[in-house]
């Protein structure tokens, strides 16, 4: 399980993930609360899946104009 905060853009990260498969690795929304939406993953090293996310969401047009943190629980 990785989680990503943010107040900004929640709706576009929670599809980039959804819809992210890169190298066998893909991500499920599971919920929000609050800027803290949370994502069930298929990779065994889940500081690896965060930091994939993290890489994925800076790759966007939008992603770098937004401050957001992306980590394991």
């Amino acid at each position: 399980m990785i989680f990503v905060n943010s107040p900004l853009m929640q709706d576009k990260i929670i599809d980039l993930l959804n819809n992210f498969d890169e190298d066998g690795i893909n991500f499920e929304f599971v919920d929000k609360q609050g800027m803290k939406m949370r994502f069930k993953t298929n990779a065994d090293d889940t500081e690896a899946a965060a930091k994939r996310a993290k890489s994925a969401i800076k790759a966007q047009d939008w992603g770098t104009a937004i401050f957001f943190q992306a980590a394991a629980e």
